[in-house]
């Protein structure tokens, strides 16, 4: 039988699992809004401001800053994947390829801030170098899919497509070559027509490979 005393144990035992939980989902909220204004390094102490906490009680929720950085691993995948779900109702290729662009040059300019914080700190992180492998697999799988699912184009073409829709080309675009997103986004579009049209003629996508 449950006593008192037994019932107040477990009641406080749940309300420091509960203020855990809601403490860590507000330090990852704040260090990813700091990454996206432009702090590609959040400090602990500016962690800890925005998510008004202390900067003990970031050190007590995340250890070592590669918990923090599964969190935030997590959180960015719950934000970005649902969002490269594309319209494939269509079996013309090309089609398909402007779609991929559209879709792709929207999610990489909201992503740019978040690629570039991991790509400072990558190689010290096994979890960051994991995602970054994960996201470079995942951009040619949904290359594939789009325009490739019958295997029908031929490698130069679809390599050639691989590198003018990935998120590093748009990078350059919009950081080496000062583009703006709409002027970078006509570009990779013009890229990878350039490239597809220069290949040998695929047809449209077959029909059981649609989707």
């Amino acid at each position: 039988m449950i006593t008192p005393e037994d019932a107040q144990t477990v009641s406080l035992g749940d309300g420091r699992t509960r203020r855990r939980t809601d403490n860590r989902a507000r330090i990852v909220a704040s260090f990813l809004d700091l990454i996206r204004a432009g702090n590609v390094s959040p400090s602990a102490q500016a962690v800890a401001e925005r998510a008004q906490v202390s900067s003990r009680t970031v050190f007590r929720c995340f250890q070592d800053m590669e918990s923090l950085n599964r969190e935030i691993v997590i959180a960015l995948r719950d934000e970005f994947l649902p969002r490269a779900v594309l319209d494939l109702s269509t079996t013309d290729r090309r089609e398909r390829l402007a779609r991929l662009v559209q879709n792709r040059a929207s999610m990489f300019e909201d992503m740019t801030p978040f690629r570039l914080a991991a790509e400072a700190h990558r190689h010290q992180s096994e979890v960051l170098a994991g995602d970054h492998a994960f996201l470079v697999a995942k951009e040619r799988e949904r290359l594939e899919t789009a325009v490739n699912p019958d295997r029908a184009l031929d490698s130069l073409t679809a390599e050639g497509l691989s590198a003018v829709t990935c998120f590093d080309f748009w990078r350059r675009l919009r950081s080496d070559q000062d583009l703006s997103p709409a002027q970078a986004a006509s570009v990779m579009l013009a890229s990878a027509f350039a490239i597809f049209d220069a290949g040998p003629d695929a047809g449209p996508v077959s029909g059981d490979a649609k989707t």
